[in-house]
């Protein structure tokens, strides 16, 4: 599996339990099970929610699902 499909598969299984749609980037962060704190991990490598926030602007909500979060961070990632 790529790393990017690691990240993607790690965002959609952090946000099974969301309520959709999310509106702001406040209640993304509160669909999140640790808030700023929650992480994804590849390897070595550990990105938390709060470094990631900076790749979603006000102009990406609302989401309709974990996919459309995903799809929208591994792009922007750049993975």
């Amino acid at each position: 599996m790529s790393v990017r499909e690691e990240v993607y598969e790690q965002i959609i299984e952090i946000l099974k339990d969301a309520k959709f749609p999310i509106n702001t980037l406040e209640e993304l962060i509160a669909a999140l099970p640790e808030g700023l704190d929650t992480t994804c991990k590849i390897g070595d490598v550990e990105v938390t929610a709060a470094e990631a926030r900076c790749l979603i602007t006000d102009k990406d909500f609302p989401f309709k699902d974990a996919k459309q979060v995903a799809d929208l961070l591994v792009e922007r990632a750049g993975l």
